[in-house]
């Protein structure tokens, strides 16, 4: 069965997804919970795996960062080419630069809301980045420089751009082509991942089962200010399209950290189907990895 339908630009195999509508949302009550798990129906418990926090950090990348950001009003391809150079950074990373603290991630999206995004990368680390007006999202996968800006890999750009094989960019941003279908195939198995936000009262549940997200949080999102705690859940198709962003998607995110949040600044995404990564949803897959990059401290699924 598959979960979306969307088309990618030429040389691309038809995405195919389906997203329905956000459902209403109720109140519930309150409580943080200090780690990030990720559950398939009954198989909980996960092995033991590498650290899921990767920070790479080179002498220039807060350079880099500042102007792809600052480039994309003017010149989109410069900001590809900074993004594109970035091939050391496989994950997460941050750093400072003229007193701001800039951070960037490449991932696959476990969901978009028009509060935030969550980016699972490829070693399991998972991130919260909350999204704004301003935040800029761009579909790249009918660009060759693009699509070196999303992969920062010269073969899976070539790959995906000269015969639409998206299964080198896949093992790349999200881990595996079987990581992906299970974020792209709706499942029977009850899907759950937790991020608490370090040093906040935030901390964001997502529940999926079959096609339905139930999203719980324990404090606000607010993008200048601390979040504050108030709890609430609603529910949403799981790949309820947000500013053309969905689960499922391939993700580069830049933006900054501010009152120990992350704010998406630039989304780069290219969308995904069960046919193009080759993969099926792995239903029984389960693990474990721990980490404290960003505050998010681990991944079971």
């Amino acid at each position: 069965m598959m979960a979306r339908n969307r088309r990618y630009g030429r040389n691309r195999t038809a995405a195919l997804k389906t997203r329905v509508g956000i459902a209403t949302a109720v109140v519930l009550g309150s409580g943080a919970i200090a780690g990030v798990a990720m559950a398939a129906g009954s198989h909980s418990a996960g092995i033991a795996a590498a650290p899921a926090a990767h920070t790479a950090r080179f002498g220039s990348e807060g350079a880099m960062l500042a102007t792809a950001l600052g480039d994309w009003n003017s010149s989109r391809q410069g900001t590809y080419s900074q993004l594109a150079q970035m091939t050391t950074m496989r994950g997460f990373s941050q750093t400072s630069h003229n007193g701001k603290t800039l951070d960037i991630q490449r991932g696959i999206v476990v969901l978009a809301t028009k509060q935030f995004i969550i980016l699972q990368s490829a070693n399991g680390s998972l991130h919260l980045w909350l999204v704004s007006a301003g935040t800029k999202f761009q579909n790249v996968s009918s660009t060759t420089a693009g699509t070196a800006a999303l992969t920062a890999s010269t073969s899976a750009t070539q790959q995906a751009m000269q015969s639409g094989d998206m299964v080198p960019a896949t093992a790349l941003l999200a881990g595996s082509p079987t990581t992906a279908a299970a974020m792209l195939t709706p499942a029977a198995a009850t899907q759950t991942v937790t991020v608490q936000v370090a040093n906040t009262d935030l901390t964001v549940t997502v529940t999926v089962t079959r096609n339905t997200a139930t999203v719980n949080q324990t404090a606000t999102t607010p993008a200048n200010t601390m979040p504050a705690p108030m709890a609430s859940t609603y529910t949403m198709n799981a790949w309820q399209a947000t500013n053309s962003l969905a689960r499922g998607d391939l993700a580069v995110i830049v933006g900054t950290r501010s009152h120990w949040t992350l704010h998406a600044q630039l989304v780069l995404f290219t969308p995904l189907s069960t046919s193009a990564v080759g993969g099926t949803t792995g239903g029984t897959a389960s693990k474990t990895t721990n980490g404290t990059a960003g505050g998010n401290s681990g991944v079971h699924w």
